[in-house]
């Protein structure tokens, strides 16, 4: 029986080596690199989730102070506010009398190109800026530069948003010209912004309403002389006229249900 042939140290850490595996003080601080990366991973929803209006929960207020620069350099931080704990109503935009609505999950897709649409149309919802104040807002100068600042900024956005809508839709109709720089033409298409408020939990459990019925569409007013009414008829009658506007948006399905 042939004798077996003990390895010295350097051929055995040479065969470690060769299998590719870490060596033992590389793999503590690596394991030690990992539960730091985790802590800092949950750190922010933990501190989320424990916060009320008047504190938050000692432990996690700690942990996420503790961890703060490493959360804020990995940008770790992100998210929660819209999505949790409440996430709020929904916004759309469409063009008035057409029948061009955006997000629309059926043309905008992989799921991905859905996101961008969606995230657009809750930017161009959040820079509104309304196109006249209030007599009693315009006694403070600092509020009418700021608001003056931001109107631009909304009817920039508008613009652009209205050139590049309309180059897509010269491109479905067979006309290749792209208009998105072209600033001759007089009239671009009207924007409006729709909100899509979150069903209360009876209006869920009756059914009475599917989640996109187009009833639920709310179209928003552009200044404050016009109050936000429904953009589709209700079961009680139709749509009231919008004072000082164009009227209800006209033609926009949503899921397959077209406004009148």
């Amino acid at each position: 029986m042939p004798q077996r042939i003990e390895m010295s140290e350097p051929a055995t850490r040479l065969e470690h080596e060769s299998q590719g595996q870490c060596k033992a003080a590389y793999r503590k601080w690596l394991l030690g690199l990992v539960l730091l990366h985790l802590l800092a991973v949950v750190a922010e929803p933990l501190f989320f989730y424990s916060r009320s209006d008047v504190q938050a929960g000692p432990e996690f207020l700690a942990l996420r102070r503790g961890l703060g620069p490493y959360v804020d350099w990995m940008y770790l931080d992100h998210g929660y506010f819209f999505f949790a704990p409440n996430p709020g109503p929904s916004h759309l935009v469409g063009i008035r009398d057409q029948s061009v609505v955006f997000p629309d999950r059926k043309e905008q897709w992989p799921r991905l190109l859905y996101h961008r649409y969606f995230m657009l149309s809750e930017f161009y919802n959040n820079s509104f800026a309304p196109r006249a104040l209030d007599p009693q807002d315009m006694t403070d100068r600092l509020f009418v530069a700021r608001w003056e600042e931001d109107r631009r900024f909304y009817q920039t956005l508008q613009r652009s948003i209205s050139k590049s809508i309309q180059s897509q839709m010269n491109t479905r109709g067979g006309n290749r010209e792209d208009t998105r720089g072209d600033d001759r033409i007089e009239k671009w298409p009207e924007l409006v912004r729709l909100e899509r408020p979150l069903p209360g939990p009876l209006e869920v459990l009756s059914g009475a309403k599917r989640l996109g019925d187009s009833r639920d569409l709310i179209v928003l007013p552009e200044g404050p002389e016009s109050p936000p009414v429904p953009a589709g008829p209700t079961p009680a009658g139709p749509t009231p006229a919008v004072p000082n506007s164009a009227g209800p948006i006209q033609g926009i399905p949503v899921q397959g249900v077209s406004l009148p």
